[in-house]
């Protein structure tokens, strides 16, 4: 396969989810390295879309019976938690995009949202990136 080819298709999958992004590069025969950071970097670039229209999908996206178990998740973090508490666990349980699109619609302030959410990504990224690595190493000599 075209290395263009496996790079936007690793970059599309870490769009929607970091951890879903790294598994598909090194699935793609990518390195995991290069799989985190493409994942990571459009997972970045997604959050900051979503922030940035975000207001005109969050009702519809909140509105969604399809989403209603993770929304109800999503309520009780945002209540016990709050912003920081919404952006750690995204990456693992909804998605950073759902997450912030779910958190807009909680009334998270934008900004702080946005920082929050980055800072996130590039958290479990790193850790999720370290860890497929690992593994590599480890059962792949």
């Amino acid at each position: 396969m075209n290395q263009l080819l496996k790079l936007l298709s690793t970059a599309a999958a870490g769009a929607l989810d970091v951890w879903v992004g790294i598994i598909t590069g090194v699935a793609l025969g990518l390195s995991p390295a290069l799989s985190g950071a493409v994942s990571i970097a459009s997972a970045l670039v997604g959050v900051t879309l979503v922030v940035a229209v975000g207001g005109r999908l969050q009702q519809l996206i909140y509105r969604s019976r399809h989403l209603a178990k993770r929304r109800e998740r999503m309520e009780q973090v945002w209540r016990r938690y709050g912003i920081p508490g919404v952006a750690l666990q995204a990456p693992l349980l909804t998605g950073p995009l759902l997450a912030t699109l779910l958190a807009l619609a909680l009334g998270a302030p934008a900004r702080s949202l946005l920082l929050w959410m980055l800072a996130s990504v590039v958290f479990w990224g790193v850790v999720l990136t370290g860890g497929v690595a690992l593994g590599f190493s480890l059962f792949w000599r």
